[in-house]
């Protein structure tokens, strides 16, 4: 395996689960093994030709966290496992057989992860591509084996998977190089406080193991005016998840990227650590429409009841439902789920783009969601976005283990440099609202930091700015009157209350007619809106102070340079 792809193809793996990419694709990536790195090109040899269908569906999304990671467009090549041919068309499902062992198979299990059995049809031979990889896997599980049919024979064949779920992710840990988690039946002795915690978050994992370390905790969550609501609602619902009746749905909504996901997931890995008991299910739009297609094509084959891993939880989370609403043919389905939800006084935790009322959803629901609690995400102010980059440089990328001596960023010199407060004041102002990209635009600041620091010099605010310039769109920003008041009260030192107030000596006077002008010309305000904001000044009072101005800058050319600057910085804390 080529040491540098395996290096690059775990750092992939490390952003999707950052991310909270979907725990299939991560699981499938984990699988795969890295063949070779080229200067342009990271070639994968996936598990199975289903995985391999599946992986290129998310290649776009892959081959962005490659570039991110090498600072270079990387492409994804993903090959078949040796002895496969990469032409067969893709399997609409993992095909499987169980080898055969010594001890009879397990009592079936509800946590088992199986598959209904096909109709009987006669058995091809096969031949194991992928041997099973020595580990102390207990003997009577019947471990999958990807295979392929002798040719002139019939391709039918039975596929029964009795793995379990907790031998599942004992196989998945040890494929990944880490030392199986021991279970509580798997062990004589009393397992320790510290080894019972992530049993039980596992019990409550949707896919794949809950990292312990999730940055997506409550504890983690940078809150203030913005969103405290919802930051206090999210810890509520939490901590009363196991009273019935009360708080029995939450709705959280605003514009993406303001941190709906991190407070949903906050609920779940709160609940798996505190409350293992309680089941919980976690979906994102894509993954709720993935999981309802494949269960009615396989009610076709099988009868089997729908969507059962949904209906069978205590707490249901579904992050993007906007989504939902949107596809016709899964809207119905959806609302049914939901109505059975609140009528059974189980838990329910919603997160979409816009209100309940603006969802287009059947009116019985939209009445429960807002009788419920419903919270607005609101987009960060400059001095919540200082916080936020200050708490994520802090607890991400000062607090990062340093890389070991074979590591690509070793060897590249480094991570990121030294930030220091004044550089957070600056990144506020020249940044947009978007929590997602505030985090990638703080770690590209950083870098820029590291770079300057090895070449003997230090990040600057013109550094700062080209970035920024990257990452937003400062020409379609909302100005608000607030932003326009508070600027210029640093500018001319007066206070709001001189400023919006009845005093005119004449540096108070200036910086109030400069301030009404401003905010006139960048707020899409009327004058008498405007006036409503200045102490309630009638419209004649801010016509004539928007005239004075006009007139300033007739009269003194360095009025026009003084605006200019005004505007600039009033864009960018905006």
């Amino acid at each position: 395996m080529d040491e540098e792809a395996s290096i690059i193809l775990g750092d992939a793996i490390a952003f999707c689960q950052r991310d909270g990419q979907d725990a299939r694709l991560i699981n499938m990536l984990g699988q795969s093994r890295a063949v070779s790195l080229t200067e342009d090109t990271l070639t994968i040899e996936a598990p199975s030709r289903f995985a391999i269908a599946q992986l290129k569906k998310h290649q776009p999304t892959i081959e962005a966290y490659l570039e991110e990671i090498a600072f270079a467009p990387i492409a994804l090549n993903i090959v078949a496992p040796q002895g496969a041919s990469a032409n067969t068309a893709p399997d609409t499902h993992p095909v499987a057989t169980a080898t055969a062992v010594a001890t009879p198979a397990p009592e079936p299990r509800r946590d088992d992860v199986s598959r209904e059995t096909m109709a009987p049809q006669p058995t091809a031979s096969v031949t194991p591509a992928v041997e099973p990889a020595p580990s102390p896997i207990p003997a009577a599980t019947h471990m999958p084996v990807a295979h392929e049919a002798t040719p002139g024979e019939e391709s039918g064949i039975a596929i029964k998977n009795t793995l379990s779920a907790d031998d599942f992710r004992r196989m998945m840990t040890q494929m990944n190089g880490r030392p199986p988690a021991k279970s509580a039946s798997s062990s004589a002795a009393p397992a320790a406080p510290s080894a019972a915690a992530p049993e039980a978050v596992e019990k409550n994992a949707d896919g794949a193991p809950l990292a312990a370390n999730s940055k997506f905790t409550f504890e983690n969550f940078v809150f203030g005016p913005e969103n405290s609501l919802a930051y206090r609602s999210a810890l509520k619902f939490a901590m009363l998840a196991d009273t019935p009746g009360t708080c029995t749905s939450l709705f959280i909504y605003g514009k993406s990227g303001l941190g709906k996901t991190h407070l949903l997931l906050a609920i779940k890995n709160e609940l798996a650590e505190k409350s293992p008991e309680i089941k919980v299910k976690y979906a994102n739009s894509q993954a709720y429409l993935d999981d309802l297609m494949t269960e009615f094509d396989r009610q076709k084959k099988s009868n089997a009841p729908i969507m059962q891993a949904y209906h069978g939880v205590d707490v249901l989370i579904i992050d993007d439902i906007q989504n939902i609403i949107g596809k016709r043919a899964s809207v119905d389905y959806f609302f049914q789920l939901m109505d059975e939800f609140i009528r059974n006084n189980k838990k329910v935790v919603i997160a979409a783009d816009r209100a309940p009322k603006d969802l287009n959803m059947d009116e019985r629901l939209t009445s429960r969601f807002n009788a419920g609690l419903l919270c607005l995400v609101a987009e960060p102010s400059y001095e919540m976005k200082y916080k936020i980059l200050q708490r994520y440089y802090e607890n991400t990328i000062a607090a990062a283990p340093e890389a070991g001596n074979d590591s690509l960023l070793a060897a590249y010199g480094g991570d990121g440099g030294h930030l220091t407060d004044a550089h957070f004041k600056h990144m506020a102002e020249v940044s947009g609202t978007n929590i997602r990209e505030l985090e990638s635009f703080c770690e590209r600041c950083a870098g820029e930091a590291g770079d300057r620091e090895r070449e003997g010099g230090e990040l600057t605010f013109d550094d700062i700015d080209a970035i920024a310039n990257q990452y937003f769109d400062t020409s379609a920003k909302k100005i608000n009157v607030q932003t326009v008041q508070s600027v210029i009260e640093e500018q001319y030192g007066v206070t709001h209350e001189e400023l919006i107030g009845p005093r005119r000596n004449a540096n108070i006077a200036k910086a109030r007619h400069i301030a009404i002008y401003l905010a006139i010309e960048m707020c899409e305000m009327t004058t008498t809106a405007v006036g409503a904001e200045f102490g309630n000044r009638n419209h004649s009072t801010v016509s004539t102070s928007y005239k004075k101005v006009q007139k300033m800058i007739q009269e003194d050319r360095t009025v026009t340079e003084d605006l200019k600057s005004l505007r600039d910085k009033i864009t960018l804390r905006s």
